[in-house]
């Protein structure tokens, strides 16, 4: 560890001790000691799993026996907040090397300047990386997924924490300890659990704290280090238009959500609106501290003065400016008329802009008499970097995307065909039925209330539209898009609405349908969907009205869920590959859209690393990517982290298309394809038959890890299940992650991969192994996918899993998937290394393996207190009225010590990790 980072671990976590002893009395600090130098000792034997019946063991289960339920949520609250403070540092730590980076004249990889460089040092053309930046669009998606257990007010109080650390410069002197000490005081009195159930309005709100906190200041410089670069190696380029944008689903994400509703959408809408004219405005007022030299004896005087006449004439209002700055500070002038009308505009009063385009003129105009005057670093930094800004969010700050799912927009579909006597049977016959609607003006609105819900939400979106513009919410995903009836059935509740209209004689429409595939079998069938629906001449007529330009999303989660690790992340690559080839095949304009989670079991680990290792992730450089659950504030709550996160999605797109194959055997790619695809079948075969065909798996998932208290404390606003208590397909890719990487069996993030390698080389036969040595050194996408299979068979843990084991009834039940598990863990760290050439995990990765054993005696103690307590919460549950049935909302009084208790256990797990679901 680095030195610094360890004097401010040490530091911070001394005070929280000292804030401990005060605020809880020594027995509470003494357990949590007992604890730690247990749980090291645990850890330090050669094969710590062997250790389970020893001295250390009982010892640790002795400490967690004796505390009382307060005192267990008193450690369980030092403990995560001991890994709040050390992933605040590890973040510090994080700024301070990319600062260290850029002070280097070749820049830190995946930047910016090391990835320009490489492409001039390659002999990539000006032409090629012109063609690429002018077709780019880079877009990251924030969601509202319910996996960031952190509360915005722990979250405030490590920021205040850190700005304390900044301030200091190192020098931890006793004003310094003062003011920590305050700041840890109120971090330690503030409840980290919830209290009540987080609404879609609370989502709201979090994004556009992150939005307000980091992103609308990242347009501007963001930008102006691409515009250096590019310059500094292709400096005959002309300076890129800005590619990127921002998306949200927060308060429009409506699949299997029931609590999200056209008025929730409305406000979402409004309020991020609000939310960027605010900044513009705030922006503006911060220009007026500094824009107070004189326009004077300029030739753009006259011209300014005359234009603030104008303005003055036009809305009487701002005559009152004129007294408030010296006559010659012009600049000022003209700076309040644009904040008044913008507070206009805020307000949809007289005087507001038309639109965003206005207000772009009046800051163009500004910037140019700024640089004329000549202050051109005041034009750059003032209205230019604000141009910029406008350019990416206009009036409308984030693009909202409307997402339901499929099987609610085919049921609304039924009623109306039914309702105009029109056959509604899957396939060609019910897309002749939707074609001939289509042409017809909407039915009269006497709909049962489910179809009078969904046609709701498109008028919800296109009410958006009114009053924000298109670009403000265009989008409608469709969950589980199975077949290509089931995009027609959208453009029929679109007709309804008036989202598709008929102009001379031809259907206009106003959003982009965006299928999403999920399970394997839809990603496999993909393809065929869309050509089926490119080949179709009305579709593709509809299609030529939004610029003949079609997104396609696919699910990283429900893919690993519904195949395990190995099949899912093969048919992602071949669907993006087959995708491609399909809309080049019929001249459209083509973009894809990543549905990825924080985790590597639900499409994570590091995005940038998996796009460079994928040359059809985003084609023609069009990217669109989802931030969900912790991964947003991971990347979002520093300046310095953000523009990195941007830095490395742009690099790793520019590298995928200009140097991935000059790095590569070409050649040898459709062999190893052939190979990937072997691995994935019987990978996906053994993962099925465990979670789909093992009896009793599904009692060992629902006491063996804990699912039932994730499904009943809801960290987010959606319910875990889309359709109620049904079956694991029921239960969504989230908490089917959450609870494995909680009781650190990590199972969807290798399972399979063992047996998928080992029947590859018996398969194989001598050269089996040869082979996958081959593959992992000549193919990114193969070496990727040994790598984070890798970090995430490092990160489980079986010692602990076995606890969690333990509490499955029958106990033989449990042995015996637990032995299953086992096995197939030791065949996949033993094919893992094998393949890499490794001897032990994590070998070349010193930094991660070094965290990971520097963590685990300070998680250990939360997973036992976790196995401790969740026996006595489920003997509990199963002593009440109507046990069984699946219970969501607040606990019962004389539970909720217990249940407050497991909540700050799941969180500091959670914490201790960084990673949830």
């Amino acid at each position: 560890m680095n030195e610094q980072l360890r004097h401010e671990v040490r530091f911070l976590t001394t005070r929280l001790g000292a804030m401990v002893r005060e605020q809880s009395g020594p027995a509470v600090f003494s357990a949590i000691e007992a604890l730690r130098k247990v749980a090291k000792q645990v850890r330090q034997g050669p094969d710590h799993a062997g250790t389970r019946q020893g001295v250390p063991l009982r010892a640790m289960e002795r400490s967690v026996g004796r505390l009382s339920v307060e005192e267990a949520a008193a450690v369980a609250h030092a403990f995560s907040l001991f890994f709040h403070l050390v992933n605040l540092c590890e973040e510090r730590e994080r700024i301070r090397r990319l600062r260290a980076h850029e002070r280097q004249a070749g820049g830190a990889p995946m930047s910016l300047r090391h990835t320009f460089s490489e492409l001039r040092r390659q002999g990539v053309p000006p032409a090629a990386v012109k063609s690429l930046l002018d077709s780019m669009h880079i877009e990251p998606v924030l969601t509202a997924h319910p996996t960031e257990a952190k509360r915005r007010s722990v979250l405030n109080h490590l920021l205040r924490l850190g700005r304390t650390l900044d301030a200091a410069c190192g020098d931890m002197n006793e004003a310094v300890e003062r003011d920590i000490d305050a700041w840890m005081e109120a971090l330690w009195l503030t409840d980290e659990v919830r209290e009540g159930i987080v609404t879609p309005e609370m989502e709201s709100e979090n994004a556009r704290f992150f939005l307000e906190r980091t992103i609308y200041d990242l347009a501007g410089t963001f930008w102006e280090k691409l515009s250096a670069e590019v310059t500094r190696s292709y400096p005959r380029l002309p300076q890129p238009a800005p590619f990127l944008s921002f998306g949200s689903w927060v308060g429009t994400d409506r699949d299997g959500n029931p609590f999200v509703t056209p008025a929730t959408s409305l406000d979402a809408a409004e309020k991020v609106r609000l939310s960027i004219l605010r900044y513009y405005c705030d922006a503006c007022r911060r220009m007026l501290g500094w824009v107070s030299l004189p326009c004077r004896d300029h030739p753009s005087e006259a011209s300014l003065r005359r234009e603030i006449m104008r303005d003055m004439r036009r809305f009487p209002a701002t005559q009152a400016f004129a007294a408030l700055d010296q006559p010659g500070e012009l600049f000022r002038r003209k700076l309040r008329i644009m904040m008044w009308r913008l507070e206009r505009t805020m307000e949809r009063a007289p005087g507001a802009y038309a639109a965003a385009e206005d207000f772009a003129g009046e800051l163009r105009k500004l910037t140019n008499l700024l640089a004329d005057y000549p202050s051109p670093r005041m034009a750059r930094l003032g209205p230019g970097r604000l141009q910029l800004a406008l350019q990416v969010f206009g009036f409308h700050g984030a693009s909202l995307d409307f997402r339901t799912h499929s099987q609610a927009t085919r049921a609304a579909a039924d009623e109306i065909l039914g309702k105009a006597g029109l056959p509604l049977q899957p396939g060609e016959a019910r897309i002749a039925s939707i074609r001939r609607v289509l042409f017809q003006p909407p039915l009269p609105p006497d709909f049962s209330s489910g179809t009078l819900r969904v046609l709701e939400e498109f008028r919800a979106l296109r009410t958006i539209q009114a009053r924000n513009g298109e670009a403000a919410a265009h989008r409608y995903v469709l969950s589980m898009t199975s077949c290509a009836a089931d995009v027609w059935d959208v453009l029929l509740l679109a007709r309804q609405t008036g989202l598709v209209e008929p102009r001379r004689g031809r259907l206009h429409s106003h959003l982009d349908i965006i299928p999403l595939f999920e399970t394997l079998d839809d990603l496999d069938g993909g393809p065929r969907i869309m050509e089926e629906l490119f080949a179709d001449p009305l579709y593709r007529r509809i299609l030529h009205t939004r610029d003949d330009f079609q997104e396609v999303m696919l699910g990283y989660s429900d893919s690993v869920k519904d195949g395990g690790y190995v099949a899912a992340n093969w048919a992602l690559f071949h669907a993006q590959k087959r995708l491609g080839e399909v809309a080049e095949k019929y001249g459209i304009r083509f973009s894809l859209f990543h549905g990825k989670g924080g985790t590597i079991d639900r499409g994570g680990g590091q995005s940038h690393r998996s796009i460079q290792a994928q040359p059809f992730a985003a084609p023609g450089g069009r990217l669109r990517i989802t931030e969900q659950g912790e991964v947003v504030s991971l990347k979002y709550s520093t300046p310095a982290i953000a523009e990195r996160n941007l830095e490395q999605l742009v690099t790793s797109v520019l590298d995928a298309h200009l140097l991935h194959f000059r790095r590569i055997e070409a050649a040898r790619i459709p062999e190893w394809e052939g190979y990937a695809n072997e691995l994935a079948a019987s990978s996906r075969d053994f993962y099925r038959k465990l979670v789909y065909n093992t009896p009793g798996f599904v009692e060992y998932f629902r006491q063996a890890t804990p699912i039932d208290l994730i499904e009943q404390i809801r960290l987010g606003s959606r319910p875990a299940r889309r359709w109620g208590a049904g079956d694991l397909r029921d239960l969504r890719a989230i908490p089917w992650v959450f609870a494995w990487t909680q009781s650190r069996h990590l199972l969807p993030a290798w399972f399979g991969l063992g047996h998928a390698l080992d029947k590859f080389q018996r398969d194989h036969g001598p050269h089996g192994l040869d082979i996958l040595r081959s593959m992992h050194e000549g193919w990114p996408f193969f070496f990727n996918l040994i790598n984070n299979a890798e970090h995430s068979l490092a990160k489980t843990d079986l010692y602990i899993a076995s606890l969690y084991a333990a509490l499955v009834r029958p106990r033989e039940l449990g042995r015996r998937i637990f032995r299953h598990i086992e096995e197939e863990y030791n065949r996949s760290v033993r094919g893992v290394l094998e393949t890499s050439g490794s001897a032990k995990l994590l070998e070349g990765q010193h930094v991660l393996a070094e965290s990971i054993r520097l963590r685990n005696p300070y998680v250990d103690p939360l997973n036992f207190l976790q196995t401790r307590f969740l026996e006595r919460w489920r003997r509990r549950e199963r002593q009440k009225p109507g046990a069984g049935k699946q219970k969501s909302g607040r606990p019962e009084t004389k539970d909720s010590a217990l249940l407050h208790l497991l909540q700050i256990t799941v969180g500091g797990i959670a914490f201790g990790m960084k990673s949830t679901g």
